[in-house]
Protein backbone atom coordinates (compact mmCIF):
# COMPACT_ATOMS: atom_id res chain seq x y z
CA UNK A 1 0.00 0.00 0.00
CA UNK A 2 2.87 2.35 0.82
CA UNK A 3 4.39 1.86 -2.65
CA UNK A 4 1.08 2.96 -4.17
CA UNK A 5 1.04 6.33 -2.34
CA UNK A 6 3.35 8.16 -4.81
CA UNK A 7 1.21 6.98 -7.73
CA UNK A 8 -1.94 8.21 -6.02
CA UNK A 9 -0.29 11.53 -5.22
CA UNK A 10 0.78 11.93 -8.86
CA UNK A 11 -2.76 11.20 -10.04
CA UNK A 12 -4.32 13.58 -7.53
CA UNK A 13 -1.93 16.42 -8.33
CA UNK A 14 -1.90 15.98 -12.12
CA UNK A 15 -5.53 15.07 -12.71
CA UNK A 16 -7.38 16.25 -9.63
CA UNK A 17 -5.67 19.59 -9.06
CA UNK A 18 -4.42 19.99 -12.66
CA UNK A 19 -0.90 20.86 -11.54
CA UNK A 20 1.75 20.99 -14.26
CA UNK A 21 4.08 18.00 -14.21
CA UNK A 22 7.07 20.26 -13.59
CA UNK A 23 5.63 21.05 -10.13
CA UNK A 24 3.87 17.78 -9.30
CA UNK A 25 6.58 15.28 -10.20
CA UNK A 26 9.38 16.75 -8.04
CA UNK A 27 7.00 16.57 -5.08
CA UNK A 28 6.19 12.94 -5.93
CA UNK A 29 9.92 12.23 -6.24
CA UNK A 30 10.64 13.70 -2.80
CA UNK A 31 7.82 11.63 -1.27
CA UNK A 32 9.13 8.48 -2.97
CA UNK A 33 12.67 9.14 -1.75
CA UNK A 34 11.42 9.74 1.78
CA UNK A 35 9.42 6.52 1.72
CA UNK A 36 12.51 4.67 0.53
CA UNK A 37 14.72 6.21 3.17
CA UNK A 38 12.35 6.04 6.14
CA UNK A 39 9.98 3.13 5.55
CA UNK A 40 12.18 0.74 3.58
CA UNK A 41 15.50 1.59 5.27
CA UNK A 42 17.27 2.32 1.99
CA UNK A 43 20.62 4.02 2.25
CA UNK A 44 21.10 7.47 0.79
CA UNK A 45 23.59 6.01 -1.70
CA UNK A 46 20.96 3.57 -2.97
CA UNK A 47 18.39 6.37 -3.38
CA UNK A 48 20.91 8.51 -5.30
CA UNK A 49 21.95 5.52 -7.45
CA UNK A 50 18.32 4.71 -8.23
CA UNK A 51 17.69 8.33 -9.13
CA UNK A 52 20.66 8.39 -11.49
CA UNK A 53 19.58 5.10 -13.05
CA UNK A 54 16.11 6.52 -13.63
CA UNK A 55 17.55 9.65 -15.26
CA UNK A 56 19.76 7.56 -17.56
CA UNK A 57 16.84 5.33 -18.58
CA UNK A 58 14.70 8.41 -19.19
CA UNK A 59 17.38 9.92 -21.41
CA UNK A 60 17.58 6.69 -23.42
CA UNK A 61 13.82 6.59 -23.94
CA UNK A 62 13.68 10.28 -24.88
CA UNK A 63 16.50 9.73 -27.36
CA UNK A 64 14.51 6.96 -29.08
CA UNK A 65 11.34 9.07 -29.15
CA UNK A 66 13.36 12.01 -30.51
CA UNK A 67 14.55 9.78 -33.37
CA UNK A 68 11.01 8.63 -34.10
CA UNK A 69 9.67 12.19 -34.19
CA UNK A 70 12.63 13.28 -36.30
CA UNK A 71 11.82 10.50 -38.77
CA UNK A 72 8.18 11.58 -38.89
CA UNK A 73 9.06 15.25 -39.43
CA UNK A 74 11.60 14.31 -42.11
CA UNK A 75 8.89 12.33 -43.89
CA UNK A 76 6.48 15.24 -43.59
CA UNK A 77 8.85 17.94 -44.89
CA UNK A 78 10.42 15.84 -47.64
CA UNK A 79 7.09 14.89 -49.17
CA UNK A 80 7.33 11.30 -47.98
CA UNK A 81 3.98 11.50 -46.21
CA UNK A 82 2.17 12.36 -49.44
CA UNK A 83 3.93 9.45 -51.18
CA UNK A 84 2.91 7.12 -48.36
CA UNK A 85 -0.65 8.49 -48.50
CA UNK A 86 -0.82 7.81 -52.26
CA UNK A 87 0.67 4.36 -51.75
CA UNK A 88 -1.88 3.41 -49.10
CA UNK A 89 -4.71 4.80 -51.22
CA UNK A 90 -3.54 2.65 -54.13
CA UNK A 91 -3.44 -0.45 -51.95
CA UNK A 92 -6.96 0.04 -50.66
CA UNK A 93 -9.29 2.98 -50.07
CA UNK A 94 -10.63 1.08 -47.03
CA UNK A 95 -9.42 2.76 -43.83
CA UNK A 96 -9.37 -0.55 -41.96
CA UNK A 97 -6.80 -1.98 -44.36
CA UNK A 98 -4.76 1.21 -44.11
CA UNK A 99 -4.79 0.95 -40.30
CA UNK A 100 -3.50 -2.60 -40.51
CA UNK A 101 -0.75 -1.47 -42.86
CA UNK A 102 0.40 1.44 -40.72
CA UNK A 103 -0.21 0.18 -37.20
CA UNK A 104 0.71 -3.47 -37.76
CA UNK A 105 3.20 -3.69 -40.62
CA UNK A 106 4.94 -0.33 -40.28
CA UNK A 107 4.67 -0.60 -36.50
CA UNK A 108 6.42 -3.98 -36.55
CA UNK A 109 9.15 -2.55 -38.78
CA UNK A 110 9.75 0.39 -36.45
CA UNK A 111 9.66 -1.90 -33.41
CA UNK A 112 12.38 -4.04 -34.94
CA UNK A 113 14.42 -1.02 -35.98
CA UNK A 114 14.34 1.00 -32.79
CA UNK A 115 12.60 -0.86 -30.01
CA UNK A 116 10.17 -0.45 -27.16
CA UNK A 117 7.31 1.96 -27.56
CA UNK A 118 8.48 3.70 -30.72
CA UNK A 119 5.59 2.41 -32.87
CA UNK A 120 3.15 4.15 -30.54
CA UNK A 121 5.09 7.38 -30.99
CA UNK A 122 5.23 7.06 -34.78
CA UNK A 123 2.15 5.14 -35.95
CA UNK A 124 -0.49 7.47 -34.50
CA UNK A 125 1.02 10.71 -35.89
CA UNK A 126 1.56 8.98 -39.22
CA UNK A 127 -2.10 7.98 -39.33
CA UNK A 128 -3.11 11.55 -38.49
CA UNK A 129 -0.89 12.74 -41.33
CA UNK A 130 -2.63 10.25 -43.60
CA UNK A 131 -5.97 11.84 -42.78
CA UNK A 132 -7.31 9.74 -39.91
CA UNK A 133 -9.16 11.51 -37.09
CA UNK A 134 -6.83 12.07 -34.13
CA UNK A 135 -8.77 9.95 -31.63
CA UNK A 136 -9.06 7.03 -34.06
CA UNK A 137 -5.33 7.26 -34.85
CA UNK A 138 -4.36 7.17 -31.16
CA UNK A 139 -6.68 4.26 -30.39
CA UNK A 140 -5.57 2.22 -33.41
CA UNK A 141 -1.88 3.09 -32.92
Amino acid sequence: ILAFVPLVLAGVLLIGFRWPAKYAMPLVFVLTALIGLLAWDMTLNRVIASTLQGLILTAAILWIIFGAILLLNTLKHSGGISSIRRGFSNVSPDRRVQVLGVAWLFGCFIEGASGFGTPAAVAAPLMVALGFPALAAVVMG
